[in-house]
């Protein structure tokens, strides 16, 4: 009797084992609330602050030691690409540190001439980079070097397809104070692109605080300039902000999302549309308290600067005359007009390892270390709104920084300790 029981709680257990096993992600998100917990035997022993000894770099006193972009490879394997290092770190798929390659240089084909931003892996064979200039690196997976192609244009965004191709969302600098934003898929043994979806986004001058140079003549009457032209985007309003979003499906399709209006658009890796849908979405206003609030922000900051500039022992004339076209500018942070109707959407576009959407809710809240998420399958149905929560770790919700694969997620963040590391997170 005793053997019987035994074997009928064992039979249980197994069940429930396998049905554990079998929940799929999209089950997960219709509990509300998804916990990300970290798997210690991932990267167990690792020494973070060796592995990533810049994470603290700092240029002309902004932060971009923390400025790395992380790919996930078909085998589980991991490439972080550094911007002050001009390199890309190895590691294996328990996380272990393997080597680094790639160098700050010119000379060579393999070099990175700008700080290199590793985009995916083509295929499962190629690891790849791009940067400002529009030079794309390709190298193995053991960081062999391949061969390098020179996009005519910058890159904003890159999704590796199937079938040796790539997807990219580019920007070209137009007549009449316009930008034109592209997508294109680009052969990679050939060099050929096609674009699928150009449009245009104007520069809306009056809409930013713009600083001019400084202009004086020097003792033998020739014009000399102090300072660069300036344009900063008020409060939520940079364009990045509405730009499309991409990611690609387990099948290599291009899933592209548009944070102003939820339109969601599924192409195949030779451009054509096989599907598209509205993602309902929540969309926040800025109303006339937010604009007071960016106003009276900025008038504090404002009075801080020319503080500051008093005792400015060089280039009086310049502060004197920066303080002063910020000084005009002042009101546009109160005009409705200079803000959109509403904001994004969402921030974010991430495919997980499932196939669903995840469309990160856009959100003017800082520190907060919870995301909400709404969630649809590959056809377009709503699976749930939920939210995403770390308790000990800094989540920063970016492609770039935070990937599925095979049911977990890889992210660059930091915990308690404050160093930034490798971690893969388990869904609960």
């Amino acid at each position: 009797m005793k053997q019987v029981s035994f074997l009928i709680l064992l039979s249980v257990m197994l069940a429930v084992s396998t049905s554990l096993e079998a929940q799929t992600l999209a089950e997960l998100y219709k509990k509300g609330e998804i916990h990300l917990t970290a798997d210690p035997t991932y990267a167990a022993g690792a020494d973070w602050s060796k592995v990533f000894y810049d994470f603290e770099h700092q240029d002309h006193g902004r932060s971009t030691g923390e400025s790395k972009s992380i790919v996930v490879a078909p085998n589980g394997s991991v490439f972080v690409s550094h911007r002050t290092r001009h390199s890309i770190s190895r590691f294996d798929p328990q996380g272990n540190y393997l080597s680094d390659f790639g160098k700050k240089g010119g000379k060579s084909p393999s070099d990175f001439i700008y700080m290199p931003s590793v985009q995916g892996v083509l295929d499962g064979k190629l690891v790849y980079t791009t940067a400002v200039d529009g030079r794309m690196h390709f190298f193995d997976l053991q960081g062999n070097w391949v061969k390098t192609l020179k996009l005519k244009y910058m890159p904003l965004n890159s999704i590796p397809l199937k079938g040796g191709k790539i997807a990219l969302l580019g920007y070209v600098p137009y007549k009449n104070a316009q930008a034109r934003i592209m997508i294109s898929i680009l052969t990679v043994a050939d060099g050929k692109e096609k674009i699928i979806r150009s449009e245009f986004q104007p520069y809306a001058k009056e809409k930013t605080i713009n600083i001019d140079p400084y202009f004086y003549k020097d003792e033998n009457g020739k014009e000399q300039r102090i300072g660069n032209w300036i344009s900063t985007s008020l409060p939520m309003t940079h364009p990045s902000f509405y730009r499309l979003r991409m990611d690609v499906t387990k099948s290599g399709n291009l899933v592209t999302a548009n944070p102003s209006n939820g339109e969601v658009i599924i192409y195949d890796p030779s451009g054509k549309v096989l599907t598209q849908f509205t993602a309902e979405l929540t969309a926040e206003t800025i109303t006339a308290e937010d604009r007071e609030e960016y106003y009276q922000k900025a008038l504090e900051g404002f009075k801080k600067m020319e503080q500051e500039t008093e005792s400015a022992e060089k280039q009086k004339e310049y502060w004197k005359h920066y303080l002063n076209q910020y000084r005009q500018q002042l009101g546009k942070f109160r005009d409705p007009a200079n803000y959109p109707d509403k904001l994004p959407g969402f921030s974010e576009l991430i495919i997980d390892s499932d196939d669903n959407l995840l469309l990160f809710r856009f959100t003017r809240e800082k520190g907060s270390n919870q995301f909400d998420v709404f969630t649809f399958d590959s056809k377009g149905e709503k699976i749930s709104t939920c939210r995403f929560v770390a308790d000990n770790y800094q989540l920063k919700i970016t492609p770039s920084t935070f990937q599925f694969h095979k049911g977990h997620i890889y992210a660059l963040t930091k915990d308690a300790t404050n160093v930034l590391q490798l971690v893969r997170f388990e869904l609960k």
